[in-house]
């Protein structure tokens, strides 16, 4: 009973929260200066024309009116058209293929970076003070504080330029609409190898630190030293006490990272020419389409909604104190 309350009282929290998204997504493209109406047709003075496309997109009714219609339109998965980037191409076609990209790039990418990263920082915190720990730390501040499109760069260079393992850009292969199913399996694999390994190893250094940091914190606690008394071994002291306590942050920081990695890493993606949602977020902007941007930010948002909505969730298994 306790759950399914917990549950439900975190729902009504996540749809309130979905409709102050919509509505700022609304409302934060209305309020910029300029015609969206000029910004479909730049170099046409005719007032019908105008008026036109203004009563296309609703434009001509007023501010609450076009709100109600563009709930509709969301809830109905109609984003609008692409005013500059494609001109009149359904904004829904042009996410598609970068969507899946994206989530095939950073969804390993993100799995890979927090099993990795986990992995990493408790090695280093059970080992504190000892040379795993110094070389474990030394690793991940390196790839920290390294710029993600630097890093991404040096890979290009050194694996797809120099020694040409691999290709130096894109998603897939020219030819791969001709390919069987499992040489398109090989193709993506073959071009996600790079993208994937400068993804994980910058994200991985993040939670490498994270899980340092608490599971040291953790493991000075009374309880740990308590389970030491009691004769436990260290497996159990470890994976039963100390671990549970110390994903708290992971979890979050994984929650956050989530709605980001379905929007896409711009820098991974514009190094290696991935066509994913970050590099068609950085062509929008480029583009000045607002559109496809605000379709974008939108799934961006209710990503980190649902990435939230989990944490909770797992928030009250790892510690059940949440609930009271």
């Amino acid at each position: 009973m306790e759950m399914r309350s917990y549950i439900a009282r975190k729902s009504v929290y996540l749809v309130i929260t979905l409709f102050a998204i919509l509505s700022f997504n609304f409302f934060l493209f209305r309020i910029m200066p300029g015609d969206p109406a000029r910004v479909f047709l730049p170099k046409i003075n005719n007032k019908y024309l105008l008026q036109q496309v203004r009563e296309k997109f609703d434009l001509d009714h007023p501010l609450h009116i076009q709100f109600i219609h563009y709930l509709q339109k969301t809830f109905a998965g109609d984003f609008g058209i692409s005013i500059t980037y494609q001109k009149g191409v359904p904004i829904t076609d042009l996410l598609g293929p970068p969507i899946l990209n994206t989530v095939l790039l950073l969804g390993i990418g993100t799995i890979l970076a927090i099993w990795l990263g986990v992995m990493l920082g408790r090695a280093a915190a059970w080992r504190r003070g000892k040379v795993a720990d110094t070389v474990g730390m030394a690793f991940a501040l390196t790839f920290y504080s390294m710029p993600t499109f630097l890093f991404a760069l040096i890979m290009v260079m050194v694996f797809g330029g120099w020694l040409q393992w691999f290709p130096l850009g894109g998603p897939y292969s020219q030819n791969y609409d001709e390919m069987g199913l499992w040489d398109k399996i090989g193709d993506r694999a073959y071009h996600l190898a790079l993208p994937v390994a400068a993804f994980t190893i910058e994200m991985m250094a993040e939670y490498a630190l994270i899980m340092r940091n608490s599971l040291t914190d953790v493991l000075t606690e009374d309880y740990i030293t308590t389970a030491r008394a009691k004769g436990l071994s260290n497996k159990r002291i470890l994976h039963d006490h100390a671990m549970r306590n110390a994903m708290l942050p992971v979890v979050t920081v994984a929650a956050i990272s989530f709605g980001w990695a379905i929007g896409g890493d711009i820098m991974v993606e514009i190094v290696f020419n991935y066509k994913g949602l970050g590099l068609l977020t950085w062509d929008a902007v480029s583009a000045r389409d607002f559109p496809i941007l605000q379709a974008v930010f939108l799934i961006m948002s209710i990503t980190v909604l649902i990435g939230n909505f989990i944490a909770d969730i797992l928030y009250m298994y790892l510690d059940p104190r949440v609930t009271v």
